[in-house]
């Protein structure tokens, strides 16, 4: 059996790397039995992310498998395990089995077991540790077609800024401004908005606005506070002169593969 094995942050419920998790696990069930385990989730945070899936992609059905307690991932024996953050792994690195795949979204220090446990990490950028070089990718044959309205997205790691320059922003943009709910949603963002203002003020590490707001044909701005160069210009940058391909979720995605050759 593959897992796809997310431990939920209650103090930040709707994240990036959330919809990654379920995107990676929509493309592995056309191909092999795999299921999507949240580690962690009440009740009701299951029915948020539910309603907020419903929103985001078609054909969207319930197939979270909720986990309790950390220490019952042990008793599932999964074979093969994908987890798209540092957080989740090492949260729940001693209660996986069979062999891991774990994308590195932040620097770590590369843990190993001692026993005939294997994880392999993987990563693209050079603030990655990893030991696969492999770019996380979206699943965009699932998204939803969206409608456009007019307003602006602003999108900025430090609400803190965000909120002391917010009177500059309604000034600077004479439409709705739309700002990230992460405890509740807002149904589809992309039906909200025609254009997003990326405020760069610290280091991203795996960006997916900047690639889905292209794929939704919006406007991209980016404003340089922080000028450490990571996804956001990285990202920025390369789609306008290459498209999309490569932050396309594929079969050739090194992820993907290792976790089907289980399977051959």
């Amino acid at each position: 059996m593959i897992g796809v094995v997310y431990k939920f942050k209650p103090h930040n419920k709707l994240n990036g790397t959330l919809f990654y998790c379920y995107e990676y696990y929509r493309f592995l069930k056309t191909l092999v039995d795999v299921k999507f385990y949240i580690v962690g989730i009440t009740d009701g945070d299951r029915q948020l992310i539910n309603k907020v899936f419903s929103e985001k992609y078609v054909d969207y059905v319930d197939e979270i498998v909720p986990v309790q307690r950390i220490v019952d991932l042990y008793r599932i024996k999964l074979q093969q395990t994908l987890i798209l953050d540092v957080h989740t792994f090492y949260m729940c690195k001693e209660f996986l089995t069979g062999r891991i795949h774990c994308f590195s979204n932040e620097t770590h220090d590369m843990y190993k077991y001692k026993d005939l446990r294997e994880v392999i990490f993987y990563g693209i950028y050079s603030y990655q540790r990893y030991n696969v070089k492999n770019m996380l990718k979206l699943n965009f044959d699932i998204f939803k077609p969206c409608e456009t309205k007019s307003g602006v997205f602003i999108s900025c790691l430090d609400q803190t800024h965000l909120k002391d320059n917010i009177r500059k922003y309604e000034k600077q943009f004479d439409k709705p401004i739309i700002l990230k709910q992460s405890h509740s949603g807002q149904g589809n963002l992309f039906d909200l908005i025609d254009h997003v203002h990326y405020v760069h003020v610290q280091q991203d590490t795996n960006n997916r606005i900047i690639p889905e707001a292209f794929h939704h044909n919006k406007t991209v701005t980016i404003e340089e506070v922080y000028t450490y160069k990571d996804s956001i210009r990285m990202r920025y940058d390369d789609i306008l002169e290459n498209g999309l391909s490569t932050y396309t979720l594929t079969y050739d995605d090194e992820m993907v593969k290792a976790c089907l050759q289980s399977c051959s």
